[in-house]
């Protein structure tokens, strides 16, 4: 009887122990859940306060950088030029046809016309095709920094555009 005793205490010793290493895994197991929660509570509410600041303050300024960089206004300007030089050519072209002096259209200026009509196709084209490099420059801060680069290079772009 005493042997099984003593072999009755060492499976409860055995028993105790293995309980306590699962207890002791699972506290390990929960205090790295809860590490892991506290991580991604702390940047939940750093990314709440890059979205407020983005609505709040520089969604216009990122509107701004966009506005005002070479390539955008190269587009414009070009998309403008063509528009000018094609509403010049055609109202011209209407003048003539309007004091029913036709036959002094050249055949040259109305090779201009189809080519300017070209130019303001290609012009068109390139805005609603053409990537805009000061786009993808916002879009590369954010992703490959944070929006703490964002911020430095919008309040520069800020800064330069009030002297």
């Amino acid at each position: 009887m005493c042997d099984s005793l003593v072999s009755e205490k060492n499976q409860l010793v055995q028993s105790s122990t293995a309980q306590q290493a699962r207890l002791k895994e699972a506290e390990s197991a929960l205090d790295q859940s809860n590490a892991e929660v506290d991580s991604l509570t702390s940047r939940l509410a750093g990314l709440q306060g890059d979205w407020n600041w983005l609505i709040s303050n520089d969604l216009v300024g990122a509107f701004e950088y966009l506005c005002q960089s070479e390539s955008f206004v190269a587009l414009l300007d070009r998309l403008s030029t063509a528009a000018y030089k094609s509403g010049h050519h055609d109202g011209v072209h209407e003048g003539y046809a309007g004091c029913q002096q036709t036959s002094r259209i050249t055949p040259e200026f109305q090779e201009r016309g189809g080519k300017l009509t070209a130019e303001m196709a290609d012009a068109l084209e390139a805005v609603y095709n053409d990537p805009l490099p000061a786009y993808a420059e916002l879009a590369d801060k954010v992703a490959e920094d944070d929006m703490d680069s964002l911020r430095h290079m919008l309040e520069v772009a800020d800064e330069s555009g009030e002297e």
